[in-house]
């Protein structure tokens, strides 16, 4: 009866330590294929733990890796052709298949790279050979469209992109804006009451036909620290804060303000008649004279569905 007893002890313990179901696995496959299908978006790199030189970054966040269902991936890498050069025209490219195994386990075939579903991240991590030192690099991905790169409605609204197009040509232009140019003089607040960090958004004409454009908005995302090469980790685990300058574009991200985002733009305009100012190199907005007192600035952009919208934001004279 002792004999059996212990036997029958030994059986329920056994059943009791028994792993996942068939159909559990079976779950956990398809959860795991279907979180991995898709493009996926180079959020940040380091190399041996220091994150990568915001120049060489502005090109790599332009990789992109893809799985799709028939199980094979491509993983494609954005680099600058040469040292001196400002083009991102090396590609390096390489695929292969994988298979899913369970939840987040998933094994990769045909590549010299450990990568790794970790969380809602694909970790890449690679041996570089950096003179006669091996480094270690390692890329984080998230998926393509993942709400992290996606600005919100209200966002969108209230962030005015002023990048320069070099390419644009100016058309000539006779007009003799003096005078205009003497009532514009000075800074204009924008005219609002939905938002309380939108409400601090000036506009300040100065001389040598200077243009100073300030925006402020509530929060960022991570599309906002990568528009300004910041490649950190995100959702942050703390408080942050960062002064980036690119171009034209002073930026200061900081968790702890009111309004955690703050965009100073200095231009140059041109006023084209007595109602019209444009801003050099910026086709997508103009400024329209409604009196001495009021402006309108006029933005066009086209949307993330590729429709094309107009945004007006009304000035009033400080």
């Amino acid at each position: 009866m002792f004999a059996l007893f212990s036997l029958v002890l030994v059986s329920c313990a056994s059943d009791d330590d028994s792993g996942p179901s068939n159909e559990e696995v079976s779950q956990n496959v398809v959860e795991t294929k279907k979180k991995l299908v898709g493009d996926w978006k180079l959020v940040s790199t380091t190399i041996d733990g220091q994150s990568v030189s915001a120049s060489e970054f502005e090109c790599l966040k332009r990789s992109v890796a893809t799985f799709n269902e028939d199980n094979t991936y491509t993983i494609t890498f954005k680099k600058k052709g040469s040292p001196s050069s400002d083009l991102c025209s090396q590609t390096i490219a390489q695929g292969g298949t994988y298979t899913v195994a369970g939840l987040n386990s998933v094994t990769f075939f045909n590549s010299t790279s450990e990568i790794k579903l970790v969380d809602d991240t694909l970790q890449i991590t690679s041996k570089v050979t950096n003179g006669s030192t091996e480094e270690t690099q390692v890329d984080t991905f998230i998926r393509g469209d993942s709400e992290d790169l996606s600005d919100s409605d209200q966002e969108e609204t209230d962030d005015v992109t002023v990048e320069e197009d070099e390419t644009t040509t100016e058309e000539d232009n006779t007009y003799d804006g003096t005078a205009v140019i003497a009532k514009l003089l000075g800074k204009w607040n924008i005219e609002t009451t939905n938002n309380e960090c939108l409400q601090k958004n000036t506009i300040e004409f100065k001389a040598e036909s200077v243009f100073e454009f300030i925006q402020h908005k509530k929060t960022f995302n991570r599309r906002d620290l990568l528009n300004y090469n910041i490649n950190i980790s995100y959702p942050f685990s703390g408080a942050f804060s960062a002064s980036v300058t690119k171009g034209n574009d002073m930026v200061v991200f900081d968790t702890n303000a009111d309004c955690q985002f703050i965009k100073t733009s200095t231009l140059q305009y041109i006023v084209k008649d007595e109602k019209t100012v444009l801003l050099k190199n910026i086709p997508q907005v103009q400024i329209l004279i409604v009196d001495d007192t009021t402006i309108n600035l006029v933005y066009k952009y086209t949307d993330s569905d590729g429709n094309k919208q107009t945004l007006t934001f009304t000035y009033k004279k400080a």
